[in-house]
């Protein structure tokens, strides 16, 4: 619940600010703030030897591959499909692209999952980074024919990123960056290593609520002023059957077991802050519509966890 009033709170402050200002242009400093406080904490705990375990996991692997990046992107193409709307079409795709997340190590310590197995998929999925963004950015060119036209209303007016983007940008402020940081940090100030393992979940919060206040104050945010109520409607709707048969597909491929957990939450949740930052860049292109599903799904997911979390442990018992 604490993040979800989290969330709303830095959504309706970030909107009110740009509505009454116009809204700030988009700066990458923002992802490199999530490389940071985000990323950089739960590399402090890995090491490039402990690649070598994936051979030892590498049916829980090859699951984390197969759902995730193939059967699950299948599902949001056919929902965007369905709902003919290439901004949530591709709001879906890029949900389905990013699995896990910046709270998923929380949710698997919580519910008695294998922790190490956990975080091994978590820098799989994270390394994947740089494939995704190239997929995801030749999504527009493949799908448009498929889709009526995008009417970007204010768009044009705006300071504008999206189709100026180059894939490896993300990757190297991301993963890169932040990388590099854990590896002297890890080597010359322990205590800083020391401090993060302490207060990690209250940085993620604050972390979290600066980056979704600072990205629904920008000026593109200023679109959804735009959406209908229609829109809206479908919106909901589509990210709650995403969400629903993302989390049966988890519930139906994995057990009961401390690995067979691992691999669920890796599934059932979707790296939606990075998802949101990333969608900065592209709202331009598809629309007002492609930020709805992605904002929505911090509602379905945060409320759905906890609940999830408690079935897993209540089963254990």
């Amino acid at each position: 619940m604490t993040q979800i009033l989290l969330v709303i709170t830095a959504i309706s402050l970030g909107l009110t600010l740009g509505f009454f200002t116009g809204g700030f242009a988009f700066s990458s400093a923002v992802c490199l703030v999530a490389g940071i406080f985000l990323v950089t904490p739960s590399l402090f705990k890995f090491h490039l030897k402990d690649f070598a375990l994936i051979k030892d996991n590498l049916a829980s692997v090859g699951k984390n591959i197969w759902v995730n990046y193939i059967l699950l992107v299948l599902v949001s193409l056919v929902i965007g499909y369905i709902f003919q709307d290439i901004g949530i079409a591709a709001a879906l795709f890029l949900l389905a692209l990013l699995p896990g997340g910046g709270m998923v190590m929380m949710w698997i310590k919580q519910s008695g999952a294998n922790v190490k197995l956990g975080f091994i998929i978590f820098m799989f999925n994270l390394a994947l980074l740089l494939p995704v963004m190239l997929i995801f950015g030749k999504f527009y060119d493949v799908a448009s024919p498929f889709f009526p036209s995008v009417d970007l209303g204010l768009a044009h007016d705006m300071t504008l990123a999206g189709k100026d983007i180059k894939p490896i940008a993300p990757f190297m402020i991301l993963i890169i960056i932040p990388f590099i940081i854990s590896r002297l940090v890890l080597k010359f100030a322990p205590n800083i290593v020391q401090f993060s393992a302490k207060h990690q979940p209250l940085i993620s919060k604050i972390t979290m609520f600066g980056i979704v206040f600072y990205l629904f104050s920008l000026n593109t945010s200023q679109l959804l002023f735009q959406v209908s109520a229609i829109d809206l409607i479908k919106s909901i709707v589509a990210t709650a059957i995403f969400y629903a048969i993302t989390i049966t597909i988890a519930i139906f491929v994995t057990d009961n077991s401390p690995q067979g957990k691992s691999v669920f939450w890796h599934i059932a949740t979707r790296y939606i802050t990075l998802a949101l930052i990333l969608a900065v860049f592209s709202v331009d292109v598809f629309g007002a519509t492609f930020i709805l599903p992605i904002m929505i799904a911090y509602f379905i997911q945060i409320g759905s966890a906890g609940f999830l979390s408690k079935r897993q442990i209540k089963a254990s018992s």
